[in-house]
């Protein structure tokens, strides 16, 4: 799935930047949330198949999730820890760029 900044599927413009972020990512944090008392539900909860609208009032938990998971070694089990990290990354900077803008994001499924 891609995220663009934006309120709306109508509002998005495709050649904008965008952050691309892996189902099997998604698939891991939904799997590790059980074992963490951090609430990361906001972006696991996301259908990495369907087009979805993230309200900008979901940004700050959202960009809370990534800097949590970023900060604590909850990625050393995942197949890819360095490519997961810069997803994570990559997310949490266009979150703060769409908050600055007070928009939301869109997530565009596969």
């Amino acid at each position: 799935m891609n995220f663009y900044i934006g309120n709306s599927i109508d509002e998005i413009n495709e050649q904008d930047i965008n952050v691309e972020f892996c189902d099997e990512l998604i698939d891991f944090i939904y799997k590790i949330s059980g074992q963490v008392s951090f609430d990361m539900s906001k972006l696991y909860q996301i259908d990495p198949y369907d087009d979805v609208e993230v309200s900008k009032n979901d940004l700050f938990q959202m960009a809370e999730i990534c800097k949590y998971i970023l900060d604590t070694a909850l990625l050393q089990d995942y197949g890819e820890p360095d490519e997961g990290r810069r997803m994570l990354q990559n997310l949490l900077e266009i979150i703060q760029k769409a908050m600055s803008r007070d928009l939301g994001l869109v997530s565009i499924g596969d």
